[in-house]
């Protein structure tokens, strides 16, 4: 398969239309790619790992920090303090963290605007739809400093968003391990598994049109090293942390430690699920913003209108493969298990967790591109990023 590549020039006004947007947020927040990161968890963990300890040493109050048998340990999954281990070597704690999320946010929007390429969109198309990502979404929210909660999301987007590209590439080792590390950052992407296999069986079946799925498995067993060497690693580290290879730590947290329910349960669904819609309130003719538990995941997000809106008029004309109708199901199943959760996030603008089924939504909206007319989505875009730019920023100064 011939590998359409994406003109350096767009590339470039994209990054710059991108910063451009950061630059504005940052100038009002003080969140500079230099500034130091007082929420720097995923560094302190790889500070400790080269020093010969699994354990903080500490307790950090100021921090997610999970106690298992009087020790202290982050409770995030691990694989971002895997990226700030050659960092920590010769930085300590104080690893570079803005400048490492602007970098994986970059490298994220070029890999959205080379999916978007490989569907058929024009260099045009391409820019629209990635800045629409990344500048007219809640994706501001995460990507503009190097905080814990965000660090991790905007890793676990770019990895996803990458795990994509090189399924519809038929490169399944490099898909199943990017899709690996993705678990790693957020543990709910597990579910994206369904996509990528569809994708690589697709492939397969396309050259091997007789081939069967163990066949096929048996055939390219070297695809499926990469994961599961990732897998063991996390297994692992779980079990010597806080005996069980399932246990990130999160559980361990004394926020729901003490929760009758624990930290998912299904009855959270009936209080979690309206949140996913409910409009932000309205009281003396001003609208208050939660900063707690989220609002309409759509409004904040617009892209997701975009796309409900070309995905309709795609199945209409039949112009969309059956994985994409998938999609949208995946999707709903996603934000269904993160209202199983205790809480939608905290001191966040927007709904960021429903930002983890983004990519999905992207490698959907991109095989729809090229036959959509994105003057149409214009107003979208307008709002998004208006409403991005000022919630991100009252966030930060806690004006809301």
């Amino acid at each position: 398969m011939q590998i359409k590549k994406i003109d350096w020039r767009n590339l470039l006004f994209l990054f710059f239309g991108i910063i451009a947007v950061y630059i504005v947020v940052w100038s009002f927040t003080g969140t500079w790619p230099w500034t130091a990161n007082p929420y720097n968890s995923y560094s302190l963990q790889a500070s400790r790992w080269l020093s010969g300890h699994l354990d903080l040493g500490k307790n950090y109050s100021h921090l997610e920090i999970a106690e298992y048998n009087g020790r202290f340990f982050i409770s995030f999954p691990p694989f971002p303090s895997f990226v700030m281990l050659p960092f920590a070597l010769f930085c300590g704690a104080s690893t570079p963290d803005g400048w490492i999320a602007l970098a994986v946010s970059l490298i994220g929007a070029a890999y959205v605007m080379k999916l978007f390429t490989h569907f058929g969109s024009n260099g045009e198309k391409a820019v629209f739809w990635t800045l629409f990502t990344y500048s007219a979404s809640n994706m501001i929210f995460i990507c503009i400093n190097g905080w814990v909660w965000f660090i991790a999301q905007n890793m676990c987007f770019t990895l996803t968003v990458m795990a994509f590209y090189y399924a519809v590439q038929n490169k399944g080792g490099l898909s199943l391990a990017f899709w690996a590390c993705a678990v790693g950052c957020r543990p709910f992407q597990a579910i994206y598994i369904v996509v990528i296999a569809y994708l690589l069986w697709q492939n397969i079946k396309a050259n091997q049109k007789d081939t069967s799925v163990w066949h096929a498995v048996l055939q390219k067993w070297r695809w499926f090293i990469a994961p599961c060497v990732i897998a063991i690693i996390y297994m692992t580290l779980n079990f010597a942390r806080f005996g069980s290879v399932f246990e990130f730590g999160h559980n361990h947290l004394p926020e729901f430690q003490s929760a009758r329910l624990g930290q998912f349960n299904l009855a959270y669904i009936k209080e979690n699920l309206p949140k996913l819609f409910a409009l932000p309130p309205i009281k003396n003719g001003v609208v208050q913003f939660p900063k707690f538990n989220g609002f309409a995941f759509f409004i904040v997000s617009p892209i997701f209108i975009s796309y409900a809106i070309l995905l309709t008029k795609a199945v209409v004309k039949k112009e969309i493969n059956k994985i994409h109708l998938a999609i949208p199901v995946l999707i709903g199943m996603h934000f269904l298990f993160l209202t199983a959760h205790k809480t939608m996030g905290g001191y966040h603008f927007g709904n960021r967790y429903t930002l983890d089924a983004l990519p999905a939504l992207l490698l959907s909206l991109a095989a729809i591109a090229p036959y959509s007319k994105e003057k149409y989505h214009t107003p979208l875009f307008i709002l998004g990023i208006a409403l991005n730019i000022a919630g991100t920023i009252a966030v930060y100064n806690n004006w809301i």
